[in-house]
């Protein structure tokens, strides 16, 4: 499974802070739409426990995974047949 964000997403925010089209702080606060979602399923009887999707976090906070190492197998020649003409 794939997660839902990947590096670039938080490079992406990162760049825009040095930029300076937003602040650190500003992606502290969640989007209207996200507390908009939160407060909809409060009281709502098709969602009685509530809103139980992601928590929010600011994704400029998160620190960036290690990029994973790619490894090539090597062929050995005794795994191919060999044919005889």
């Amino acid at each position: 499974m794939q997660k839902l964000f990947d590096v670039s997403v938080i490079k992406t925010l990162k760049d825009g802070i040095t930029k300076g089209r937003w602040s650190l702080e500003d992606l502290d606060e969640p989007p209207p739409g996200w507390t908009e979602v939160v407060n909809n399923c409060k009281g709502n009887p098709a969602f009685p426990q509530g809103y139980q999707g992601v928590e929010y976090q600011n994704l400029a906070r998160v620190k960036e995974p290690k990029p994973v190492e790619e490894k090539v197998e090597l062929t050995d020649p005794k795994d191919f047949q060999k044919y005889d003409f």
